[in-house]
């Protein structure tokens, strides 16, 4: 398939050091309401919560005394056993009260994302041995909320609140809802918004088809129905946190924007969320798989463990265990009965940089997005993409560059090429070709779909470079504006006055946006919506201001061809 390989190699999406947080003794009474008026919690008293027919117990975030947090809440049934690898089931509601005081396990991967991390961190310093995996499982459907505010009584629904969904990234094959750069203390007491941050299936548990599940209908988008049903169970609970459910704005980076690209156009997500924040997303807009390319997929990972799992034979009575010999009969049977960690296995090992992807599925897909793109989007957006998306990634292959782009019509290609040919330095092309594709003329595509409808698309250049030598190395990489957006700078990322200044900036932005469906207000330097002949970005960096959209024109005469649907 198109590319795939590379998407697989350069679009990782930053992750960073899992931060434990111990709980602070700050008092329960420093959650507020918008009103002032101080809840009926005693000094040090644990926080209360009936959200989804549970009596939830919350705490103080240890960071942010003002913010309460609840962790670890389920929002649909584990996807093990007879479940895996069908559409989440409703959580069944646990009698008594429920700590809500630890994250969850993340979903079933590898140290995909922390290898990545350590790479990111040598280029500050970083020894590697700071970074570790959290504990990985497949009962991973939980979601985190951070809110300022909390109904008088635990069975109140209030909902003032604007409230933001977080879908992190990871190539949708890794990361997890609590990495430390996703914690939404800060973005919340800024807002004050309430913070949702939400764990979904992925790799081969999370888009995955075989002949079997093809032949029933079954659809492989697995993690992409479980934000559905995350988005579901923010709608009808999101009230007892004091966040308004008619008021919600999906926001994600990477893998995350892309998936989003995927419920702006489906049907099953329509009215879950108000708007839509897409940070380095729009590479769907060039995905090419299909369910018949994911079943095929799946055949050859049952094949793979059908010719590895032996009999497992008695010395006595040379018995086969009846529950093997019944798995032997069907590849799908075979899977089920497999742990999680052989399926995963056996799954890298066959398909190697395959590209984990919504598909059309005739129901929570039922168009592409490039094809979606051609008519309207009806959502206000605010997206955009950072200065050197693909600069830490490209390995110096010229020839595997070249052959990516002569894959398109041969007008495009040259056009590509050129364009690649027009920078001193050839890596530094490479990057700007790869995003103006990935980030750029797809995210223009998607702004011009919202112009064709009633909404408006506000886009953004993020080219802020971290001083020193890590700086000089990574550039404006590829996840580098997530602790801008949720104020979250780790220790070691050299975060200066200006650093700060964008920081504000940027949330204050995103909150307006979250709030009204604008990113204008006080405070803050005018942004124009994308729109007319000569549109503009926002460009974030240590002096904010608008300038006219990179690439803009290149995009106008190509996009046709470079996402024909």
């Amino acid at each position: 398939m198109r590319h795939s390989a590379l998407k697989s190699q350069r679009l990782t999406p930053l992750v960073w050091l899992v931060v434990t947080c111990s709980l602070s003794p700050v008092a329960a009474s420093a959650v507020r309401t918008r009103s002032g008026a101080t809840p009926p919690h005693t000094v040090g008293s644990p926080l209360h919560v009936t959200a989804a027919g549970e009596s939830l117990v919350g705490a103080i975030d240890s960071v942010v005394p003002g913010v309460a947090v609840f962790k670890g809440i389920p929002y649909a049934a584990p996807p093990v056993g007879a479940l895996r690898w069908a559409p989440p089931q409703p959580a069944q509601a646990r009698s008594g009260q429920q700590a809500a005081t630890a994250y969850a396990p993340g979903c079933f991967q590898d140290s995909y994302n922390t290898d990545w991390y350590r790479r990111v961190g040598a280029a500050f310093g970083v020894p590697a041995g700071q970074f570790s995996d959290p504990p990985f499982s497949e009962d991973c459907l939980y979601l985190n909320i951070w809110t300022t505010s909390l109904p008088a009584t635990p069975t109140a629904q209030q909902g003032k609140l604007p409230v933001m969904v977080w879908l992190h990234g990871g190539s949708n094959k890794g990361g997890w809802s609590f990495e430390a750069n996703y914690h939404g203390a800060r973005l919340a007491a800024a807002g004050p918004v309430v913070v949702v941050t939400v764990g979904y299936r992925l790799g081969v548990f999370g888009f995955f088809s075989h002949p079997e599940l093809a032949a029933a209908g079954v659809s492989p988008n697995f993690g992409l129905q479980d934000q559905i049903a995350a988005l579901r169970w923010v709608q009808a609970n999101i009230g007892a946190f004091d966040g308004n459910a008619a008021n919600v704005t999906v926001f994600g980076e990477s893998a995350g924007g892309k998936d989003i690209g995927y419920l702006l156009a489906s049907p099953q997500a329509r009215g879950l969320f108000k708007r839509a924040i897409v940070q380095s997303g729009g590479f769907e807009m060039t995905d090419r798989e299909t369910v018949a390319t994911m079943a095929d997929a799946g055949a050859k990972v049952a094949n793979r463990l059908a010719s590895s799992a032996q009999p497992n034979q008695s010395a006595s009575t040379n018995a086969v265990e009846p529950e093997l010999a019944k798995a032997n009969r069907s590849g799908l049977s075979l899977l089920r009965a497999q742990p999680a960690a052989a399926v995963f296995a056996a799954a890298k090992e066959v398909l190697p940089g395959h590209d984990y992807t919504p598909v059309v599925d005739g129901s929570s897909v039922t168009q592409t997005p490039a094809r979606a793109m051609r008519g309207t989007v009806p959502y206000d957006l605010l997206l955009g993409f950072n200065g050197a998306e693909n600069h830490m990634y490209d390995r110096g292959d010229v020839a595997a560059f070249e052959s990516y782009i002569r894959d398109w019509p041969k007008p495009v290609a040259d056009a590509l090429l050129a364009r690649a040919a027009r920078e001193k330095e050839a890596r530094h092309g490479r990057d700007v070709v790869n995003t103006f594709i990935d980030n750029a003329c797809s995210g223009y595509t998607m702004a011009a779909a919202v112009n064709r409808g009633e909404k408006q698309a506000w886009l953004y250049h993020f080219t802020r470079v971290r001083e020193g030598k890590g700086g000089k190395t990574l550039l404006a990489y590829h996840g580098s504006e997530i602790p801008y957006v949720f104020d979250t700078h780790d220790a070691w990322l050299p975060t200066t006055a200006a650093d700060r200044n964008l920081t504000k900036t940027m949330m204050r932005y995103w909150l307006n946006f979250a709030t009204n469906g604008n990113p204008n207000g006080l405070g803050v330097m005018a942004w124009p919506a994308f729109a007319g002949p000569n549109p503009q970005v926002q460009q974030l960096d240590v002096v904010v201001g608008t300038k006219h959209a990179p690439e803009h024109e290149l995009c106008v005469a190509l996009r046709d061809q470079l996402y024909p649907g």
